[in-house]
């Protein structure tokens, strides 16, 4: 074997290092589970919504969901107010999508060093942003929010009082 082989074999064999390093990292960011794509976000910090489970009367665990944002996640349709309004009082309210991620409840301890558990929501900065500067926008995100945690984890019932 001469010196040029023994170069022609190293490129090669760092050239399949990278792309296998490269492969384990973004099989590391993303996985796939019944069709739904899953990557690995790193949100920016928006607000805390503070509540409690109503199922849950001897303790009454406190429940906090983080409201964050990432671009990652698709923006809804632009829509106006008056169109939100009137496809949430129509007998279809569902064909107005947003997008939004429901993290998993993650069980913390309070500043009081009681039980609690913790959500990650994360949705468009735009709609984010659109929620702030409207009470009606901002009543359908918190609507979208409760409702949708309950339904992807029916064993928290929310106090949206």
């Amino acid at each position: 074997m001469q010196l040029n082989d023994l170069e022609n074999e190293d490129e090669e064999f760092q050239n399949f290092l990278k792309q296998a390093t490269l492969s384990k990292k973004i099989d590391e960011n993303k996985q796939t589970t019944n069709n739904n794509e899953r990557i690995a976000i790193k949100p920016e910090p928006g607000f805390c919504l503070k509540t409690k489970r109503l199922d849950d009367e001897i303790n009454n665990e406190k429940i906090f969901i983080n409201v964050c944002t990432s671009s990652q996640i698709n923006a809804p349709k632009e829509i106006t107010e008056e169109e939100l309004i009137e496809i949430v009082k129509s007998e279809d309210p569902g064909r107005y999508r947003v997008p939004i991620s429901l993290g998993e409840p993650v069980a913390d301890l309070d500043k009081h060093g009681q039980g609690c558990t913790i959500f990650t929501v994360i949705i468009h900065p735009d709609f984010f942003r659109r929620a702030h500067s409207s009470q009606t926008f901002m009543n359908f995100l918190l609507t979208l929010i409760y409702e949708g945690l309950e339904n992807k984890y029916p064993q928290f019932k929310l106090d949206t009082a």
